[in-house]
């Protein structure tokens, strides 16, 4: 298991980058746990924050976007990813070296697993679903604008990228 991620936002938290908060928020039927945030040093108006987001199995995230840079880390099950517009990153960790960095373009969908990270630049646009029978736990630290951290554009369905069957693999 890749700990890269928590590692590096326990050294931000250290570092007093991040301030600790605790408020559960449910959000596009997944449940958010703030776990942290605070302003991003040298990054006027800008903020990091990091969250727990457990996504119920069965569950298709809305279409949607960040306004801010986003890095994810799946902690537990599988997550069905798809870019409806920009270019993800699905970050394959290797041990002794950095991850390998498999592009996600516009219309793909690409399964990602535990232990698996993400990135996501600022304002791609994306949704994602758990179609197996496990709840999929996602740990996520993003920068953002001192307002709003995600803006939803509507429903799969309604994206230029419909969720479809299957999905490519790891």
């Amino acid at each position: 298991m890749n700990t890269t991620l928590p590692a590096a936002a326990a050294a931000l938290m250290a570092a007093g980058i991040l301030v600790a908060s605790a408020t559960a928020i449910p959000t596009e039927g997944a449940q958010r746990l703030d776990v942290s945030e605070g302003p991003a040093a040298g990054a006027r108006g800008q903020a990091l924050a990091m969250y727990k987001v457990t996504i119920p199995r069965g569950t298709t995230l809305d279409w949607h976007y960040h306004p801010g840079s986003q890095v994810a880390w799946i902690a537990s099950g599988r997550l069905h990813y798809t870019v409806v517009k920009g270019t993800a990153y699905a970050m394959i960790p290797r041990f002794g070296t950095s991850p390998r960095r498999v592009p996600i373009r516009f219309g793909q969908t690409r399964v990602l697993l535990a232990g698996h990270g993400l990135y996501e630049p600022k304002g791609m646009q994306h949704y994602a679903r758990t179609p197996e029978g496990r709840v999929v736990t996602v740990v996520t630290v993003l920068k953002k604008p001192a307002d709003p951290g995600t803006i939803a554009l509507g429903s799969p369905w309604a994206s230029p990228v419909p969720p479809r069957v299957p999905a490519v693999a790891g």
